[in-house]
């Protein structure tokens, strides 16, 4: 299991941005396909086995998921799939390069019927956008679910994408493997759309990791910070377009050294991760924890930036 571990699943936190998928499958001119929220790995496990030449990538969120997706790996034994964990917003469009996908799957995705919620369905506009920007052109975005009015509000929002239109919408499809949640409603006697979307022109998104530098640590020269100081930040942070941080918990590893419990947001993207302030003999330090692998988005540089100012300030004054 631990051999199969270290092939299938990736780390994109230690990738290089954009990610090269290309790199992971054995014969170059393999296709790939990705399937986001997987479940319990049955539709991309199929893929991958019927489909040899293709490199499957599965995005999902859920550890448990990942761990029965890989018991399933591990009982075929194909070699020609990867699985991600993490938000599958993020991870497609920081992670794989402008037309880079041959085709891209969703099964059943949570239709976020509450207004509240809206941002978080299919149809938000940053999403659209990284489906026409890793697609390769002419390639499929294949969704189905059972909510007739997800199907409708999908294909009419991303018909109107300026690189997107509608292919078709099928109700009740014929398939060649039917997910858990496929069987249940077929078995509720509910009906199932499919609605596909093709790419017909080039498009590029933004990434939000692109252009951020590597160096992540801050010298607070003839600084010494203390644990009150830190815990007296608890609620505290700031604010600028679209990115945010805060501060909560700071406790001491009782060794001259402390970690603050820091929580950024780059738009929807939100991660929680152990700053680490160190007083040396010099100075203090502030950087990211060792044992934490966030992101380097602008929010976390600017969380960190912002301690730096901080307390220069403070003990300059």
């Amino acid at each position: 299991m631990t051999k199969i571990l270290e092939e299938i699943i990736v780390r994109p936190e230690i990738l290089d941005i954009p990610f090269d998928n290309k790199s992971l499958c054995k014969d170059k001119t393999s296709k790939v396909m990705v399937d986001i929220g997987f479940g319990n790995g049955e539709f991309p496990v199929h893929l991958a086995r019927e489909q040899s030449d293709v490199m499957v990538f599965g995005i999902e969120l859920s550890l448990f998921c990942i761990k029965k997706a890989l018991k399933r790996v591990s009982r075929t034994g194909i070699h020609n799939i990867r699985l991600m964990q993490g938000d599958a917003r993020f991870l497609l469009r920081e992670f794989f390069p402008d037309s880079s996908v041959d085709k891209l799957f969703m099964n059943f995705p949570c239709p976020w019927p509450k207004k509240r919620h809206i941002k978080r369905r299919v149809t938000n506009p940053s999403f659209m956008d990284t489906v026409a920007s890793v697609l390769k052109k002419g390639s499929i975005f294949e969704v189905l679910t059972d909510e007739y009015w997800y199907a409708e509000e999908i294909a009419k929002s991303m018909g109107q994408h300026p690189s997107l239109s509608v292919s078709e919408v099928i109700l009740n499809p014929e398939r060649d493997i039917n997910t858990k949640y496929e069987r249940k409603w077929l078995e509720e006697g509910k009906d199932i759309h499919l609605v596909r979307i093709r790419k017909d022109s080039d498009f590029s998104t933004v990434r939000i990791l692109q252009g951020v530098e590597e160096i992540m640590h801050f010298k607070l020269p003839g600084v010494k910070i203390s644990l009150t100081e830190l815990k007296a930040l608890n609620g505290m942070g700031g604010k600028d377009e679209q990115i945010h941080f805060i501060y909560r918990e700071a406790y001491s590893d009782g060794n001259n050294a402390f970690l603050l419990e820091t929580v950024s947001s780059d738009g929807e993207f939100e991660q929680k991760f152990y700053t680490k302030i160190v007083n040396q003999e010099k100075g203090a330090i502030i950087k990211i924890d060792d044992n934490s692998s966030p992101y380097r988005t602008p929010a976390l540089k600017k969380a960190l930036e912002n301690l730096y100012t901080n307390f220069r300030l403070e003990h300059e004054g």
